[in-house]
């Protein structure tokens, strides 16, 4: 297999993840979305409209860590120039990893929502910015709105352009991919989260365990 399909079967498990983790929040921590912030914004404008304390707790506390997530993404990525496979976003992703790790190993305890929650949300915002790094056909893992949109730009151009083209490019079958990933990610975390709270994210860590032991030896020399 060409190392551009491992890249890009790579960041479609990265959308995977976020669709699980964004499950797990909604679930289990205080209806709150740690990975999609479109989502978890209109959550704290709800709470605050209807006077839910709680609830606007949890999803600003949701916000700060993808935002402090994003911050520590863009001190590890931020400097290294762009190429195939950064080994920035390899460090990144092993950071997301351990915080996720984190993450299961406190969730088996009595452990504060909160700290439960900024855990999943530091995760996504590094996982956000790494995948971004990369540069693959706009796609970012966890926002898809503009995803969504731009997969329907491209369809209605082809279909509606004057000059038809039955060939799908790569970047718009990718964006569709991201999707439909992202959201069989939140099927498998909806089906498995009731019956065993939490052990779902060990898919995530397992994931990523994949994702930077393929990278070192997939990618090892390319594009430097």
């Amino acid at each position: 297999m060409k190392a551009a399909y491992y890249r890009y079967i790579m960041l479609l498990l990265l959308c995977l993840i976020a669709g699980i983790v964004d499950v797990i929040g909604y679930l289990s921590i205080g209806r709150v979305f740690t990975a999609n912030m479109t989502g978890n914004i209109v959550l704290l404008g709800l709470a605050l409209g209807n006077s839910l304390q709680k609830t606007a707790m949890y999803s600003l506390i949701a916000l700060l860590g993808f935002i402090l997530g994003v911050i520590i993404a863009s001190l590890i990525v931020g400097k290294q120039e762009k190429s195939f496979w950064p080994s920035s976003v390899t460090t990144a992703l092993i950071v997301e990893g351990g915080v996720l790790l984190l993450f299961a190993c406190l969730s088996s305890l009595q452990t504060s929502a909160y700290i439960l929650i900024i855990l999943l949300s530091i995760a996504m915002g590094l996982q956000t910015t790494a995948a971004r790094k990369l540069g693959i056909a706009g796609i970012s893992t966890t926002v898809l709105t503009g995803t969504l949109a731009n997969f329907f730009e491209d369809i209605s151009g082809r279909f509606f352009s004057k000059k038809k083209q039955n060939i799908v490019h790569t970047d718009a079958l990718l964006r569709a991919l991201t999707i439909v990933l992202y959201c069989l990610g939140a099927v498998i975390a909806a089906v498995a989260e009731p019956a065993y709270s939490f052990a779902v994210v060990w898919i995530p860590i397992v994931i990523i365990l994949w994702i930077v032991v393929t990278a070192g030896i997939k990618f090892k020399g390319i594009g430097k």
